[in-house]
């Protein structure tokens, strides 16, 4: 009786030998066969952002500044005496919480735009638009200090 039992288990034993063995032959062929034979690749590639020229955001950051100064002139010389020559916003010099958000929104408005024109190719056309803006604004500047000094 444990003959036979012996023998049994040595069937077992070696049908199991056989098939680990296959097993093992069956993913050494799979791992021989390159991911390309198999499974189709798929690759996204990225379009890198636009590059600026170096001056475009030191323009965006000058702008904040300078209109940063004319409200900050705008309201003391208001203080002051002065009365404010863009008819726009002439009367919100006495209400600074207004005056700081048109100042704030025709910043934010002429990055924005200066952007989009960037970003939709006319790169020309953004960096002049942030040249004359920072022009005019370095005039109303230049003004306003002119006038504090006096006062």
């Amino acid at each position: 009786m444990i003959d036979v039992a012996v023998r049994s288990l040595s069937r077992v034993l070696a049908a199991c030998v056989v098939l680990f063995g296959m097993t093992g032959r069956a993913a050494a062929q799979q791992a021989e066969t390159t991911p390309d034979q198999t499974v189709p690749r798929i690759v996204i590639t990225v379009p890198p952002p636009p590059s600026r020229p170096a001056a475009l955001i030191p323009m965006y950051i000058a702008l904040g500044g300078l209109q940063a100064f004319d409200g900050y002139s705008t309201i003391h010389g208001g203080r002051s005496g002065g009365v404010e020559q863009n008819p726009l916003v002439g009367g919100l010099a006495a209400r600074p919480a207004a005056f700081w958000a048109i100042k704030g929104a025709s910043t934010f408005t002429t990055i924005y735009f200066a952007e989009r024109l960037w970003r939709d190719g006319h790169k020309t056309e953004a960096i002049v638009t942030m040249i004359v803006a920072n022009g005019v604004m370095g005039v109303v500047a230049a003004r306003n200090a002119s006038f504090l000094r006096t006062h």
